[in-house]
């Protein structure tokens, strides 16, 4: 089997150069090896560097604006070179359309003589405003995976030395302007799709432009004009079967969870008042009830221990101190090596923060509102997940609520370890998956389309008892990204460090691949996207 290549070549006009440093920062905080020429590099060195890396690398990736090919049918223009022997050499060619970008402009057309108009043959990724860091999943998920089948030709120590100076004046340009990029990627605003049922596949249209695409890369149709057709029908459903049967909570084992929004009664409260333990029991099904005085935690505490915080009405799981097994070695590279890890006890969060959790925060004006704010100004979202928060904000919201992000060892363990069995479970609950567990992208279609109420899947609960550690939104988490083994004193903890930051989980859209316990997804802290969501964390006090 054809081994899958992680090294890109970005061909792109000067003139779009702010489009190649946003591709070019995503694809390497996904570690992939990329090269594009940023500091234009002189013509008499164009075939020793421009031609051996096209050579050397698996992919192309080309960056096409409306303009970008206005020079193309000038025989010794340089895009037309590069597209030209990446398409001799037979790389795996991915057009990027920016800026509405189409092959189908009679601009566009007429540029694409001789050998430039096979260009059109290839399978590329339309990029919609607002939209470029789906894309760029997109990308890496389905376009840049897949084998090469032909020949890598290795560079020489000239040429890999000529690499690495451009790769670092690329990362000096990133710092630079950084602004100016996340301008540019700067996520649109969507319009609320309406809640969904967990299971109701039928009903599920993702809001994003990017569709599960179905044999031959078609797209699935917009059904959004057919949404009262839907409403009459869900009416209808709701004649039959009765409102109540609907939102039935999952009950037993003190797993009964409220989606409604923070009652008054934790308003009153401070900051610094105790959380309530709730112990569970052997004999009663029924919701646990709180103690009437602050516990006094002692080391009897144990798995299926919980606490009730009196400052945004979490339910708060204990994971007791313990080895167990990070990483994957059945994973990407970045879950490798799997190394023990001992952790002390601690508690986190049983669901992610919802929005309505998150507008207390708000209201005390401690936390920054959400970049977009349709999902969380709508009140049917109230018991769903916060999105469009970035990492400052989740850090800002945990300190709020008395308590700060997981790491991503806290996180990891919580989500993967079965402490009975001593062993590790691909998804939360196991090791298989469908929609009767988690809100994901099945390959079929959506699950859903979009976020779910948190605690909608109580067979998806992992070992401790915590909901939606796969999949409904990607999760922050404290974590610096960093190489393994996980080290908490290497300095990857370190809230000052404004480098990449980690996300766990996966998210609604995303295929059962992105939705394992140990994948990593690496993000700029001040990015923010319709399925970036968290959860927090505390020490235990034993």
């Amino acid at each position: 089997m054809a081994r899958i290549e992680k090294t890109v070549f970005i061909s792109y006009r000067r003139k779009d150069i702010s489009w190649a440093l946003a591709v070019y920062q995503y694809l390497t905080s996904q570690k992939y090896d990329v090269f594009f020429d940023y500091t234009s590099i002189p013509s008499g060195d164009f075939e020793q560097i421009i031609v051996s890396n096209i050579r050397a690398r698996a992919h192309f990736v080309l960056i096409l604006t409306p303009t970008a090919l206005d020079r193309a049918d000038e025989p010794g223009d340089w895009l037309r070179r590069e597209i030209e022997t990446a398409l001799s050499e037979k790389r795996n060619i991915i057009p990027l359309f920016l800026d509405r970008f189409t092959f189908g402009s009679p601009s566009v057309a007429r540029k694409l003589t001789g050998r430039l108009a096979d260009i059109k043959r290839y399978n590329g990724l339309d990029i919609p405003s607002g939209y470029f860091l789906e894309a760029m999943e997109r990308l890496s998920e389905r376009y840049l995976n897949v084998p090469l089948n032909a020949v890598i030709h290795p560079v020489s120590t000239e040429v890999r030395k000529m690499v690495k100076e451009e790769q670092v004046a690329a990362d000096k340009a990133l710092e630079q302007n950084k602004e100016v990029i996340e301008e540019l990627v700067k996520p649109a605003e969507e319009e609320p799709v309406k809640p969904m049922q967990a299971y109701d596949k039928k009903a599920a249209v993702p809001p994003s432009p990017f569709r599960k695409e179905i044999e031959g890369e078609a797209n699935l149709p917009d059904l959004r004009p057919y949404g009262i057709g839907a409403g009459i029908l869900l009416i209808a459903v709701l004649g039959i079967f009765g409102i109540n049967s609907l939102f039935q909570n999952a009950e037993g084992n003190g797993k009964l969870l409220s989606t409604q929004p923070i009652t008054e009664a934790f308003d009153s409260m401070t900051s610094t008042t105790m959380p309530t333990l709730i112990v569970p029991t052997e004999t009663s099904t029924s919701p646990p009830t709180e103690t009437s005085a602050p516990p006094t935690p002692t080391s009897a505490l144990g798995i299926g221990y919980t606490l009730t915080s009196p400052k945004d009405g979490m339910v708060i799981v204990y994971v007791p101190a313990g080895e167990f097994m990070m990483g994957s070695n059945a994973g990407d590279e970045d879950e490798e090596p799997v190394h023990t890890i001992a952790l002390d006890s601690y508690w986190i969060d049983q669901t992610e923060v919802t929005n309505a959790m998150y507008s207390n925060c708000v209201e005390d004006g401690v936390c920054n509102m959400p970049a977009g704010t349709k999902y969380y100004l709508d009140s049917d979202y109230g018991g769903h997940p916060v999105v469009y928060v970035t990492w400052y904000d989740a850090a800002n919201y945990c300190s709020w609520a008395g308590r700060r992000l997981p790491t991503e060892a806290e996180w990891e363990k919580a989500a993967s370890w079965d402490e009975l069995n001593q062993t590790k479970c691909i998804y939360p609950w196991g090791n298989n998956v469908d929609c009767t567990y988690a809100n994901y992208d099945n390959f079929e279609n959506y699950c859903v389309g979009g976020t779910t109420a948190v605690g909608s899947y109580p067979k998806g609960t992992s070992n401790f008892d915590v909901y939606d550690m796969a999949g409904n939104v990607w999760e922050w988490v404290n974590s610096l990204y960093q190489p393994y083994p996980y080290r908490a004193t290497d300095g990857r903890e370190d809230p000052n460090d404004p480098g990449n930051r980690v996300l766990r989980g996966g998210s609604w859209l995303h295929n059962p691949n992105f939705i394992r316990t140990t994948i990593r997804a690496s993000i700029y802290p001040s990015y923010t996207n319709h399925y970036y969501g968290f959860r927090c964390a505390m020490d235990a006090t034993e």
